[in-house]
């Protein structure tokens, strides 16, 4: 199971992906290796704040769809 933190930590690097376009002075991309490090520190830096966001907590299953 993942938790709501994993979730978090893979979107934000996903949206590392344009950091380049963001961020002035970045003259490459981030690699995927150091994406998932910035983006695993800010989940673990919202947690050193009390996690009212419950980072921590197991994801629900994913609701099975309708088959037709």
């Amino acid at each position: 199971m993942r938790t709501r933190g994993d979730l978090l930590s893979f979107a934000v690097a996903f949206a590392l992906r344009g950091a380049r376009n963001l961020v002035r002075g970045f003259r490459t991309e981030l690699t995927e290796e150091e994406r998932y490090r910035v983006a695993d520190d800010v989940v673990h830096q919202l947690k050193q704040h009390g996690d009212p966001w419950h980072l921590s907590e197991e994801l629900p299953p994913p609701a099975k769809g309708h088959s037709t």
